[in-house]
């Protein structure tokens, strides 16, 4: 049996790519990604929660919304391009999400949207 966070994330969906068993998101987060994900569709992840280590091989910033910090990890990356971006963009303010990070540049396979809810309003691209 899946062990699912919402309706639509799994845990293994979520958690730490480099194997580590890390998996814990915080749940204001989760409700916030499960809303938004009921309005757009399906929202393909490409990283969830980070440990420590997996968050510096991937070049991610030392205070990364990725890490767990007290309540689980409050930052995901969503694999998207084209039209969908921008309705996500979008949708993803509306609903309260404070940071929103854009790469829109190269491969398609390589683009992605990130999310998170740390205490600040930050736009930023890669």
């Amino acid at each position: 049996m899946v062990d699912m966070i919402t309706p639509n994330f799994s845990r293994s969906e979520m958690a730490c790519r480099c194997g580590c068993g890390l998996d814990y998101m915080d749940e204001t987060f989760m409700e916030m990604l499960q809303k938004l994900r009921d309005k757009l569709g399906p929202l393909p992840i490409s990283s969830g929660v980070r440990c420590e280590k997996h968050n510096e091989d991937s070049g991610g910033y030392p205070k990364s919304a990725h890490l767990q910090q007290g309540h689980g990890s409050k930052g995901a990356d969503i694999k998207i391009f084209g039209p969908r971006s921008l309705a996500l963009i979008e949708e993803a303010r509306r609903l309260g999400f404070s940071g929103v990070g854009i790469a829109q540049k190269g491969k398609y396979n390589s683009r992605f949207i990130h999310l998170d809810t740390m205490p600040r309003q930050a736009l930023w691209s890669y």
